[in-house]
């Protein structure tokens, strides 16, 4: 049954009529679906199982020395007199080295370090050939780390690879997933395991990440919340009128939707140790934040109606796009990318673009009423307050 024209149907219809941001809306999610799809490999139906991870911290007591290489051995016992290399990770040549990198190249371990953190990644399970049949010889139950750094060779004393998990499988090097402290001195290492935080899961490794799932939510109301005061007060304060007013705080509001997910997502998904999913999803977050800007800029809306439904639909549709494509290109790849930009410098990017998103979506929906400068002062504002109270009460 048809309503009225005061009815439903026609109000839907009003705000689902086609406009030229639905087209551009349209061409660009298809685009980003070609784009990604032709540089990634199928996805394949049976992934293999997860490595075992190791995870190795350095710490320096003494000043910074640069790594510039680092072996794993294995030994029989404590004095360590006929040690086998199990990986290594760069150059090791000095004197106290060992030398047989393509014997142990052979075993199936890999070994990536950047900064002060080494992930050891144990894919013995999945590396022999066909032809050739695992090693029955029962692994060596102490290890020991020999470091090259800028100044000096460095060895930790041999010590268990792991006390508190028996060995699953004979052939297995390090039987389960861990966490290291190496402590580097004048002259040695001291390797301790980490008893309360023994792994990480699998998929990234970050500062993000150590406090992402325990704030993310809370943090994202926050971030709104205090935008809000900020923003309404120094508004007041310009004695702004009450429909630009309202219109600065729900787009406040709506940008956020878009530029929360990348802070947490796209420039943690650079640093060092993300897996390619990780990366995948951080990708899609920003182009959904682009193609949510450009809309703006192009078409604004010039209700609050049009303007919530052209958010919620480029927000909820690209990242169910975004989702599936992500999981269908980084489906059963384990491998983590060792590279990456430092949380140093990640962290302060990522509140870069945050005020510079948020000026930019701010001053296209005020359709100009606002200039590029003035939302910029107050998307600096707003986030210099949100990043503070974050800091203040999440941490």
């Amino acid at each position: 049954m048809w309503l009225t024209k005061d009815g439903y149907v026609l109000m839907a219809w009003k705000i689902w009529k086609p406009r030229k941001s639905m087209h551009i809306l349209a061409i660009a999610l298809m685009s980003l679906f070609l784009a990604i799809s032709c540089f990634v490999n199928p996805v394949r139906a049976n992934a293999p199982p997860l490595p075992q991870m190791n995870w190795f911290t350095l710490t320096q007591t003494s000043g910074h020395k640069t790594l510039q290489g680092l072996q794993i051995v294995e030994c029989s016992d404590a004095k360590c007199d006929r040690p086998v290399l199990v990986v290594q990770y760069g150059e090791c040549r000095d004197t106290g080295c060992l030398t047989n990198v393509a014997q142990a190249s052979s075993r199936g371990e890999r070994l990536d370090c950047f900064d002060d953190r080494c992930l050891l990644v144990d894919d013995i399970l999945n590396s022999f050939p066909i032809n050739e049949p695992p090693s029955k010889e029962p692994p060596k139950p102490l290890f020991r780390m020999i470091g090259q750094f800028s100044d000096r060779v460095r060895m930790s004393p041999p010590i268990p690879k792991n006390t508190s998990v028996r060995y699953k499988n004979e052939n297995l090097s390090f039987p389960s997933n861990g966490s290291w402290q190496v402590e580097v001195t004048d002259d040695a290492m001291r390797i301790v395991q980490n008893a309360d935080k023994d792994s990480y899961s699998f998929g990234s490794y970050s500062p993000f990440q150590e406090y992402k799932d325990r704030i993310f939510w809370r943090g994202w109301l926050l971030t709104i919340l205090s935008e809000l005061l900020i923003a309404a007060i120094y508004m007041w304060w310009r004695k702004t009128s009450f429909p630009l007013l309202w219109k600065i705080l729900l787009a406040i509001v709506m940008v956020n939707l878009f530029s929360y997910p990348v802070v947490w997502s796209f420039f943690p998904s650079l640093e060092p140790f993300q897996s390619a999913m990780t990366r995948y999803f951080g990708i899609s977050s920003l182009a959904i934040a682009l193609l949510f800007g450009l809309t703006m800029q192009v078409d604004p809306p010039a209700s609050s109606s049009k303007l919530v439904f052209s958010a919620l639909t480029i927000f909820i549709g690209g990242n169910i796009l975004g989702g599936f494509i992500s999981i269908l290109c980084g489906y059963g790849r384990w491998d983590l990318f060792a590279q990456g930009i430092p949380y140093r410098f990640a962290m302060p990017a990522s509140e870069v673009f945050a005020i510079v998103y948020e000026a930019w979506v701010i001053s296209s929906l005020s359709q100009r009423q606002l200039s590029f400068a003035q939302a910029s002062l107050i998307s600096l504002l707003t986030n210099l307050t949100s990043l503070s109270l974050g800091i203040i009460i999440l941490r």
